[in-house]
């Protein structure tokens, strides 16, 4: 359903605007079905591509809250070819946000001793 409403441009920006909306379809992907992470994956799309400022905090937000990592992992395991396409734009588009954004939960490493 959300994937219908992001084709039309007031559906977009309504959803872009969303605080919850990317942190949502980020965490459902692999959690609900094949079908529901396709869909995500298509939603996720269609918010964080443009060169509007919408889609740069749509894929930042994405890559705050670990879209990156799952999109890599769908990769791996298989996908779709429609899907498959997407995803990898999507992880090129995420790419250049990279530097901007730490994508890694440092929480993970608290007791890890860093060289620097």
């Amino acid at each position: 359903m959300l994937d219908g409403v992001l084709c039309a441009d007031a559906g977009l920006e309504s959803a872009r605007a969303h605080a919850l909306v990317v942190p949502v379809l980020v965490k459902k992907m692999f959690r609900v079905s094949d079908m529901a992470t396709e869909f995500a994956v298509s939603a996720l799309w269609r918010l964080c591509r443009g060169a509007d400022a919408g889609a740069g905090a749509c894929c930042a937000e994405a890559l705050r809250v670990g879209a990156f990592q799952k999109l890599l992992l769908l990769l791996q395991v298989g996908c779709g070819g429609v899907t498959k396409d997407r995803a990898s734009e999507l992880l090129k588009l995420l790419n250049g946000f990279r530097g901007s954004v730490e994508c890694i939960e440092t929480v993970d490493f608290r007791g890890l001793k860093r060289p620097f």
